[in-house]
């Protein structure tokens, strides 16, 4: 008999919650006080780095740090939209505030997630493996 393909991640959701929460806070941080849209970078690596910190030693911090960035661009992009939507762009109708928010959630999720969730990852690798090789107390 063959095995079914599942196809699930192996993931722990403390630092997944840690990662999102991170990724909110810059994300929000970086584009509303600052004004500068390209910390959402920035914010992914720092998310994908506290996410390595918050795992364990043999735990997929990489894999929670990807997930947790995931989840943040999801909560982070339709406002990031629709703040640009209302005050950037000034359209004033309530339908025409929804259907432009949408759209513009929905093409900047495709472009953005390609960008932030691998950077979340590479952030949680390269932390996990500068902690292990130091071998100090850095985040155990």
């Amino acid at each position: 008999m063959g095995e079914a393909f599942g196809p699930d991640i192996e993931f722990d959701w403390r630092p997944t919650l840690w990662a999102a929460g991170v990724m909110i806070a810059v994300g929000l941080i970086g584009n509303f006080v600052f004004m500068q849209p390209s910390w959402l970078g920035y914010s992914a690596f720092l998310a994908g780095v506290v996410a390595s910190f918050r795992s364990g030693y043999y735990d997929p911090s990489a894999n929670s740090a990807a997930v947790g960035v995931l989840l943040g661009v999801l909560i982070l992009t339709p406002v990031i939209a629709y703040t640009r939507v209302v005050f950037m762009f000034g359209v004033d109708n309530a339908g025409d505030q929804l259907f432009n928010t949408v759209a513009l959630s929905a093409g900047w999720l495709l472009v953005v997630i390609m960008v932030l969730v691998p950077l979340g990852y590479i952030g949680a690798a390269v932390s996990d493996f500068t902690r292990k090789k130091v071998g100090g107390p850095i985040g155990f």
